[in-house]
């Protein structure tokens, strides 16, 4: 009885605000009491006092426990204690593997964390070698980081001419901080606790009023960042903890997410949006089931625009039919209908079994940055980047250190006014800590890219038909993967009332530009940045063609005699003229028409040329093109170009060869037709 009132007191301890643990009760608790605080407290989400029950029964006991070494480890780890995680999870392997077989697993994790590569690499493989459970995920993981570990050599190139600095401490207090970005040039917004102290918090109980975590704004003087305040307003909740904030491009509305646990201790998270109104936001409007499922958590939102599709919002969830535990999942807003749509999954090139966190866009570059534990790395959570967006995304890759380091590395963002420069959040050694744990909290890092290479493409869009400017024009600018060669749309802009244009694309990186405008053919035009290596200033002009009109001829397209089959010559010939043709403009219809000369009856040549169009449309749509896109027309030989015989009567071969022909011709265009991001 004594021990269970001691184990009911210290649970309401710990589980206070600010409350502080003791030591003096622990002397009158018995062994058994403390392993069940600890027990209770992990179970709880309280790792601060399930790792000081658990040390506390360590001293205690005689037992060589190794299911309490492998909690006190598990507790160590989600303090980021790393150091200790690293020697309890091997002590608790080492004192018995049958029982914590996956401690060694563990152990190598701590190790990368740690900086240890070569000895995770070792364990690792031990780790495959050895273990006998049926941990499928554990298994595949484990092989996944065999090969990371193979590939840290090249990650692992620092770029000194990157600078990362930790923020004072007006902003990064003990707590937790996170999710900095950019509200102007010299203004940034982030998420903190505000406190001084270690808060003790456990969501369970709601009988303390416990601070809130709010949004709060920075500014710089010169070279320093110095906290300025609460931002938003009405965007703090005094009963949420309120964070996460995420502009749209056109800085209009802002995202954010507020959290609440429930009664069973689960943290629910749900994502919000608010309008500007002058100099304010408008009052909140949470968004809408197909995004909030109040039975799972969604929070970190990023938000992008797609030309045909409008706001993509991005966001995390724990919510189930994804790839692992947390998942970045998004949803696309439908301008017309002013809804959101059911949201999905964004796919392998971004989740794993693992969990991803904090998406980030840089709109101006189409560039896509998360944070993933299970894509390998230099530990923790690493930073990655990627191109594009659904459905289509490049290759991602690790940005390596200094951004990332054997912590855990996340909110990665880059300011739209000054795009060498940005935030990121990381508990790495050197922050605003805890005693006796060097890795334990989030800490906000301002970082520069000294050597960042500005490249500013400038250029001009002409008509084919007397070199005439053309105004408000379409530039779709294309991105090539350089692993996958794929096409990975970036972004669109206008020309100008003159035809000119201007924008920001990046170094290293070869691109494709493709322009439309109403009236006429599409063209596209290749370029690249690659081998620059210094800010520059690029040009490229591009040309349009005013859209033919009549028919036009699709030169050597033959089929077997008599018959509609194509000869398999023609195929390749229809690939690198029609097909193309309608590639680059996928808003046309197009009649495909066959004529034939005048052997035999009308009636046969009807037939047969009908059938030679309708195996070019089939062909075509086989490619990929767009049914509704084509129309077959069969003329026979009701249209000769050229008499199929000679004034005296005889037999014209040449006429007849020219009378035998494959057309094309435009006939309208698809209203509000989507283009296919290739």
């Amino acid at each position: 009885m004594k021990d269970i009132k001691l184990i009911c007191f210290f649970l309401l301890l710990s589980f206070a605000l600010g409350a502080q643990i003791d030591s003096s009760f622990v002397e009158h608790a018995s062994p058994g009491a403390l392993k069940q605080m600890g027990k209770t407290a992990l179970r709880q989400n309280d790792p601060n006092s399930a790792a000081f029950f658990y040390e506390a029964y360590m001293k205690k006991t005689a037992k060589v426990d190794a299911k309490s070494m492998n909690n006190l480890a598990q507790a160590y780890f989600q303090l980021r204690n790393y150091k200790k995680a690293q020697t309890m999870f091997l002590k608790a392997y080492n004192a018995d593997k049958e029982k914590v077989p996956e401690a060694l697993y563990y152990h190598a994790q701590m190790q990368k964390s740690n900086g240890l590569y070569d000895s995770a690499k070792i364990n690792f493989q031990r780790f495959k070698k050895e273990y006998k459970g049926d941990n499928k995920t554990l298994k595949k993981q484990t092989a996944k980081e065999i090969v990371f570990c193979d590939s840290l050599q090249a990650i692992m190139r620092k770029d000194n001419k990157i600078i990362v600095q930790l923020l004072d401490t007006t902003i990064n207090k003990v707590n937790a901080e996170g999710a900095a970005i950019s509200t102007a040039e010299h203004e940034m917004v982030f998420t903190s606790l505000r406190t001084d102290k270690q808060e003790y918090i456990h969501e369970d109980y709601d009988t303390v009023k416990t601070k809130k975590k709010k949004l709060y704004k920075a500014t710089r003087r010169g070279d320093v960042w110095r906290f300025s305040g609460e931002y938003g307003g009405s965007l703090n909740d005094e009963d949420f903890n309120t964070g996460n904030a995420c502009f749209s491009p056109d800085r209009k509305k802002i995202y954010f997410t507020r959290c609440n646990p429930t009664q069973k201790g689960k943290m629910i998270c749900a994502i919000y949006v608010s309008e500007k109104n002058g100099d304010t936001w408008t009052e909140p409007v949470k968004l809408p089931k197909e995004i909030n499922d109040p039975k799972y958590t969604s929070t970190m939102p990023a938000v992008t625009t797609d030309r045909q599709k409008g706001e993509i919002i991005y966001f995390v969830s724990n919510r189930p039919n994804g790839k692992g535990g947390l998942d970045i999942w998004y949803s696309i807003y439908d301008k017309k209908k002013k809804l959101y749509k059911e949201a999905k999954n964004a796919g392998n090139k971004i989740n794993t079994s693992q969990d991803e966190i904090t998406p980030f866009f840089d709109n101006e570059t189409h560039s896509f940055y998360f944070s993933s534990n299970g894509l390998g790395g230099l530990g923790g959570f690493d930073i990655f980047k990627g191109l594009g967006d659904v459905p289509r995304f490049s290759s991602v890759d690790n940005v390596g250190p200094p951004f990332n380091s054997g912590a855990d590395d996340a909110y990665f963002t880059v300011s739209p006014f000054l795009p060498e420069e940005g935030f990121l959040v990381s508990n790495r050694e050197g922050g605003v800590t805890l005693k006796n744990n060097s890795t334990c909290c989030d800490d906000i890092y301002y970082y520069k890219q000294t050597a960042y290479i500005k490249v500013r493409l400038n250029g001009k869009v002409n008509s084919d038909s007397g070199n005439i400017a053309v105004p408000n024009a379409m530039i779709e600018i294309y991105m090539k993967d350089k692993r996958t060669n794929e096409k990975i749309w970036v972004k669109t802009i206008t020309t100008d009332s003159l035809g000119n244009y201007t924008t920001r694309i990046e170094a290293d990186q070869s691109y494709i530009l493709t322009v439309r405008k109403k009236g006429f053919l599409s063209n596209s035009g290749e370029m690249n940045t690659l081998n620059i290596t210094s800010s520059t200033n690029l040009s490229k002009n591009l040309r349009i063609t005013p859209k033919p009109k009549g028919a036009i001829f699709i030169p050597n397209i033959q089929y077997a005699f008599g018959k509609s089959e194509l000869m398999p010559e023609s195929r390749i010939i229809i690939d690198t003229t029609v097909l193309r043709f309608m590639q680059d403009n996928p808003e046309l219809v197009i009649e495909i028409s066959a004529h034939t000369d005048s052997k035999g009856s009308n009636k046969a040549n009807l037939e047969l040329s009908q059938s030679r169009a309708e195996s070019v449309v089939a062909y075509l749509i086989s490619r990929g093109i767009d049914p509704l896109q084509l129309a077959a027309k069969g003329y026979g030989e009701s249209k000769p170009m050229a008499p199929n015989t000679k004034p005296d009567g005889s037999d014209n071969p040449d006429g007849r060869a020219k009378n035998r022909r494959t057309e094309f011709e435009i006939i309208g265009e698809l209203d509000g037709v989507e283009i296919i991001r290739e």
